[in-house]
């Protein structure tokens, strides 16, 4: 493969933050379609396009994609918020609750409490937006007759 000059910003050893994995440093820079970088984290190495590795977008297959739930929160009915704190092989997910009292559940539990929580958050962002003009202007008839009649009377 025939190398190109790389680019100001993709001069090797320069460091870029992904959007879930942390940072990346370029080892080699061929093209534009292949940047190889090397994770800060785990020291996986892998193949990347220029684009990708500038928007963030560089996953690291290194990685299990459970454990990016850790620190997250989820809402049980029975628990109350619970916090990830590790993900186990085995698709068992351990919990912290408010009390530092650890709960384990499965993978798919936990991703059912997410979604749900996910759909409640929909549910209150819709029912707060306003419906019509009238809900935008927050006037009531009395208002607007008001208006009216001040406008009319203003020119005499």
């Amino acid at each position: 493969m025939k190398k190109i000059a790389a680019p100001l910003d993709m001069r090797n050893g320069s460091k870029f933050k992904t959007n879930k994995y942390g940072y990346v440093s370029i080892v080699e820079y061929y093209n534009c379609h292949t940047v190889i970088v090397v994770f800060e984290n785990t020291g996986n190495i892998r193949s990347i396009s220029a684009a990708k590795l500038r928007s963030g977008n560089v996953p690291d297959r290194a990685v299990p994609p459970e454990s990016i739930m850790v620190g997250e929160r989820v809402l049980s009915l029975k628990h109350g918020w619970l916090t990830i704190t590790k993900v186990e092989s085995g698709n068992i997910i351990i919990m912290v609750n408010e009390h530092n009292e650890e709960i384990k559940m499965l993978l798919p539990a936990v991703q059912k409490m997410k979604n749900k929580l996910n759909e409640i958050e929909n549910i209150e962002a819709q029912t707060n937006k306003p419906i019509s003009l009238e809900d935008l202007t927050k006037r009531n008839k009395n208002t607007t007759t008001l208006m009216k009649k001040l406008l009319t009377d203003y020119g005499k």
